[in-house]
């Protein structure tokens, strides 16, 4: 809605040219027929990536019901195996360090 309100400003008040950067909320759909491993692999690489930090991070995830179950348990051990990678800066080891929001 921001985004919308500061193009209209710009349009009445000379055109001025303007750049919006309003993030994203990038959906992932995943299908009965879809390959789990990968989905989960997407899912985790696209939520993660950058710390999330990120306007095309993956912020909403659709599964098919059918499959929601174990696509969940795909995810969590993605996610569980992640968090071994998250630690000391200076330690080579480290993927993820301390982050400021």
């Amino acid at each position: 809605q921001v985004g919308r309100l500061v193009q209209m400003a710009a349009g009445k008040s000379n055109t001025k040219r303007v750049t919006l950067e309003m993030g994203g909320k990038c959906p992932l759909v995943v299908f009965p027929d879809a390959d789990l491993d990968e989905a989960a692999s997407i899912a985790d690489e696209g939520l993660f990536f950058n710390m999330g930090q990120c306007c095309v991070a993956t912020s909403r995830l659709y599964v098919h019901e059918d499959i929601y179950d174990k696509f969940l348990a795909r995810s969590k051990e993605l996610a569980e195996k992640r968090r071994a990678l998250v630690g000391d800066p200076f330690d080579e080891g480290t993927q993820h360090g301390p982050q400021v929001k």
